[in-house]
């Protein structure tokens, strides 16, 4: 069918990572895998049926080890390595190959049959995840689970073979997936399900490559070889685009390529307003080797250091030395910018788990996570606190706790910091006496009770990933509501405000570390609203900084006033578009029809 008579129409998702491209849809088959062999076998064959499941758990380790060398040669950021280090770990872990070898033996069923109720199990166990760090994973047993068992049945797992200027569209991508495609040829990602915090979006964030998820059907209204737009500004893609459309955003795309080498330019610039206010902008940090790349995108400090790396993936707990060696390295690098250290955001179900020590809740989520964790383990508590204040002794560093929901916990934690701190002292081990004490604001009692929390701490961190699903009643990772999680909110909006004025009232700082801070739409709202500090990964940096130069706070404070006459996220979005449509199309319109 000629290209010009093939339907035009415009699938909505989820703008994950920046960028225009124009290219032909390839289709990768990635759902999960429902129809399988479910075979009842003799005693005479159970092991041939174990060493086939053992031949295809080996070739699934090289295969992923293959794609792990891939992505270390491309010299992506750590955690992506990361986690296909963790794919590989699942693929040695005893409690699914064994589990497997159990069914297999004991119940007389094929290899597929065994690993497909394993796998159940597993997920059952483990869903819901109780944090936004280990929840934006979930998908990791679901990865590794279908690779095995494609490798059981036969079928094609190793590799992709793609056309020059193609556009990936499937139902989702796992790192795995992503690295065993040719990068020259790839020009942009579309899939069915994925946020913000999923493997697709990370990926394609740090190579670069624009791409739309949440797309819903996507791998099943798109043909191979259609024609496709991928507007990773704006979330949508234009499926079989007319020609005058085709042109109109190859248009776009030049300009949005020379902005983005403008923006690279200006990326160590301080971001003032027009009226001469000056907002600090820092980067989240996730692990050590990303330091680098987020100073040389502009960072002004580590607004927020994630610490749970050094506790999963191993059978034992990080020891003192751990941590400091950890911290010490991000600390001593970063200053004279300041690097906030949050404590341990683990659920418990994650925690235990990794010792061998499974303890399940009915709703992780709300149950023994963050603060409340360390706060019963205060042994493991105070290790980490040791590790924190010995490193303060090289550089500028603060303290962060997560998830406190009132001033008992706030003041418990305080009182361990203290005992930690005269343990030190005791020994003569140097740290920062003056070391700042702040608190993640993500969860609604938090918020509300601001004015008392901030007469007890030196800064406010707003999460808003935790905010917004706990105010709003919905997981963010799921894609049948996910809809719903809306930062533009007015209930979202107004414990935000309350937040900041509460703090201001007693002149302590509030910055906001959530994926709110990294986004150019929300900058003059959270301007104008008096947010301190932005902190958002590398890739953002640079943007927001750009947006904060084209306004002034004046005219930030009037958006502000003004949204909050609004009922709805929509009516404020709508508004929000067309204001800086008017004074920043550059940043925020350029594929805008």
């Amino acid at each position: 069918m000629d290209q010009n008579q093939r339907r035009v129409h415009i699938l909505h998702g989820v703008a994950a990572s920046a960028g225009i491209a124009i290219g032909n849809a390839v289709l990768l088959d990635t759902k999960k895998i429902e129809r399988y062999p479910k075979i009842r076998i003799t005693k005479e064959l159970i092991e041939d049926e174990v060493n086939r499941f053992y031949n295809a758990v080996e070739i699934s380790k090289k295969q992923i080890s293959n794609a792990k060398k891939q992505l270390e040669a491309q010299h992506v950021i750590k955690e992506h390595i990361f986690i296909l280090e963790t794919h590989l770990m699942m693929l040695s872990d005893p409690s699914l190959i064994n589990r497997v070898k159990q069914l297999i033996t004991d119940d007389y069923i094929n290899a597929e049959w065994a690993l497909k109720i394993s796998l159940q199990e597993i997920e059952k166990d483990f869903d819901p995840i109780g944090d936004e760090y280990i929840k934006s994973r979930v998908a990791d047993t679901t990865f590794v689970g279908e690779r095995l068992l494609r490798n059981l049945i036969g079928k094609k797992t190793d590799g992709f073979h793609m056309l020059e200027n193609s556009v990936v569209v499937a139902h989702d991508l796992s790192p795995a997936d992503t690295a065993m495609l040719n990068k020259e040829k790839v020009l942009g990602f579309a899939t069915d399900v994925g946020g913000l915090t999923s493997h697709t979006s990370i990926i394609a964030h740090s190579l670069e490559i624009p791409a739309v998820v949440g797309l819903e059907n996507a791998s099943s209204c798109i043909n191979p070889g259609d024609k496709l737009i991928v507007d990773g500004i704006s979330g949508i893609i234009i499926v079989n685009p007319s020609d005058s459309q085709i042109s109109e955003y190859e248009k776009r795309a030049r300009s949005y390529f020379s902005f983005e080498l403008k923006l690279k330019e200006r990326s160590k610039l301080p971001a003032i307003t027009k009226d001469g206010r000056y907002v600090k902008v820092k980067g989240n940090l996730e692990f050590k080797d990303e330091i680098k790349t987020v100073l040389d995108h502009g960072a002004e400090g580590i607004g927020l250091y994630r610490t749970e790396f050094l506790y999963l993936n191993r059978n034992d707990i990080p020891h003192e030395e751990d941590h400091f060696q950890a911290y010490k390295t991000v600390v001593e690098t970063v200053s004279p910018y300041n690097t906030v250290i949050r404590t341990l955001d683990l659920g418990g179900d994650k925690f235990y788990s990794s010792l061998g020590e499974l303890k399940n809740e009915m709703n992780p989520v709300m149950g023994l996570r963050a603060i409340r964790l360390c706060l019963k383990e205060i042994d493991i508590f105070k290790t980490q606190l040791r590790g924190i204040l010995r490193a303060s002794h090289y550089g500028n560093t603060s303290i962060m706790f997560p998830m406190i929901s009132g001033m008992e916990e706030l003041s418990k934690a305080k009182d361990i910091l203290e005992e930690t701190k005269n343990d030190l002292r005791k020994k003569g081990i140097p740290f920062d006496e003056g070391i700042s004490v702040g608190i993640m604001v993500e969860v609604p009692s938090a918020a509300t009770i601001a004015d008392m929390l901030a007469s007890d701490v030196d800064f406010f961190s707003i999460g808003t990933n935790d905010l917004i699903q706990y105010a709003l009643a919905i997981d963010r990772g799921n894609e049948y509501v996910n809809y719903l999680y809306e930062p533009l909110h007015p209930a979202v909006l107004r414990l935000i405000k309350f937040t900041i004025d509460s703090a201001h009232n007693v002149g302590i700082p509030v910055s906001m570390c959530g994926e709110m801070a990294g986004r150019e739409i929300y900058t003059p709202i959270l301007l104008g609203m008096g947010i301190d500090i932005l902190s958002t990964n590398a890739f953002a940096i640079s943007h927001v900084k750009e947006m904060a130069r084209r306004i002034n706070l004046e005219q930030c404070q009037a958006i502000t006033e003004h949204i909050f006459t609004m009922k709805t996220a929509k009516e404020i979005y709508d508004f929000m578009n067309r204001e800086i449509m008017e004074h920043a199309p550059d940043i925020f319109g350029l594929t805008r029809a």
